[in-house]
């Protein structure tokens, strides 16, 4: 069925039910599954009125392209939000918002992950290229763990112009960058967008220009740099804290 996607594993399929903004046409529960999780699963399905199949293990595995854990689900296709909208919404709100851009990460699993960070701290919107990123589909979904059902997917044309619309709308733009100041004397202001580049290349030259500041995390060690979705986890934590939102403690 066109205009879908798969969800598989057990907490993407809880958090998609829980979030309640894709329709679930049917789940796939693998024979002899149990435990809290799939009682939950179960009790919100029914509740729903969704259809629940109980397949062998060979019907699941032909269905996903990954580690299912005994569950598949047939959703609607997720869907994208415009900038314009976002920032219609946010207006005068004085509330501490953070959101993230991703500037052509080429892999799936990284940006699952940084959703995963990102829905974990509270960020309010997650901005992803239309062009040369990987696709937000059902890799990034599984590895976000069902944060992609709580982030607000932003699709844009042209990140170095959504950066100029963000900073008219009063947001502090910073680039993570191994050239920038320590993320640690960083005192972030009322609205802050995080940038976070590919990861052979960093930022592309003309994203970085538009930036109003780079950052980076200092590290003592042998390593040089950190994979792009550890990268973000650190810079979410400290943000988020300075800027008490979410679920980042102030410490």
């Amino acid at each position: 069925m066109s205009g879908n996607d798969i969800i598989y594993g057990r907490q993407s399929v809880l958090e998609t039910l829980k979030a309640g903004k894709r329709n679930l046409h049917k789940i796939w529960l693998l024979e002899g599954t149990a435990g809290d999780i799939i009682q939950e699963i179960l009790q919100l399905a029914r509740a729903k009125g969704i259809p629940i199949e109980w397949s062998k293990r060979e019907s699941l595995d032909k269905r996903t392209q990954g580690h299912h854990q005994g569950i598949v689900a047939q959703a609607s296709a997720i869907s994208f939000h415009s900038l314009d909208d976002f920032i219609a919404q946010l207006g005068d709100s004085s509330d501490p918002t953070v959101v993230v851009a991703l500037d052509e990460i080429q892999d799936p699993h990284n940006v699952g992950a940084i959703l995963r960070s990102a829905g974990f701290f509270g960020v309010a919107a997650a901005l992803v290229p239309k062009w040369r990123s990987a696709p937000v589909g059902e890799t990034a979904a599984r590895v976000s763990s069902g944060a992609i059902e709580h982030v607000p997917l932003i699709k844009v044309t042209n990140l170095a112009q959504s950066i100029t619309e963000l900073q008219e709308a009063g947001f502090e733009v910073i680039g993570a960058d191994m050239e920038g100041q320590a993320i640690t004397k960083h005192v972030p202001g009322k609205r802050t967008a995080i940038v976070f580049g590919s990861e052979g290349t960093g930022l592309r030259r003309l994203v970085r220009e538009r930036c109003d500041k780079l950052v980076a995390i200092p590290g003592g060690g042998k390593v040089s740099s950190l994979n792009v979705a550890a990268t973000a986890a650190i810079f979410l934590y400290v943000l988020c804290r300075r800027s008490s939102i979410g679920r980042a403690p102030v410490l």
